[in-house]
């Protein structure tokens, strides 16, 4: 004949069982968590790939023939302007571009140019700023002139 169990042992089987479906009830939810997650995660990519267009910006190639608006190719219209001359006018003389010159030859040297950015420090002749825009204007060298006589502020 069998023993009868003892009520220690029955009790130390039930917490065993009381572990075990713990255990894979935690399994089981922690298995449930991970499907949602991830269905969600594939709305949100899928969301993302209908609003923002057909790429992730991981360089794979775009469907346009690169050319702007009119018809022409993107590259023919530049993306910085032409340089500008840069012109100081100071008491030592006239620089363009950082190389002393004499006002005719800045003048010369800016029509190439689209036009001149002219600089006047405070201890500049009036007179040879006068004459450096006639200069300018007799080239057909349109200028901007930039006085900083008076606390750096543009005129003209």
């Amino acid at each position: 004949m069998t023993k009868p169990t003892s009520s220690t042992s029955r009790t130390r089987d039930d917490r065993l069982a009381r572990d075990v479906a713990k255990q894979l009830d935690r399994r089981r939810m922690r298995r449930k968590l991970g499907w949602w997650t991830a269905v969600i995660a594939l709305l949100v990519v899928a969301a993302l790939y209908l609003r923002f267009g057909g790429g992730f910006g991981l360089g794979l190639g775009g469907l346009g023939r690169g050319t702007g608006s009119a018809g022409e190719p993107a590259s023919a219209h530049p993306l910085v302007a032409p340089r500008r001359c840069a012109i100081r006018v100071t008491a030592r003389g006239i620089t363009v571009d950082g190389k002393p010159m004499p006002r005719d030859e800045a003048a010369l040297a800016c029509k190439a140019t689209p036009g001149a950015d002219v600089v006047v420090t405070g201890d500049a002749r009036q007179g040879d700023q006068d004459a450096l825009l006639d200069a300018l204007k007799a080239a057909g060298v349109p200028a901007f002139l930039r006085d900083q006589s008076s606390s750096g502020s543009a005129s003209k």
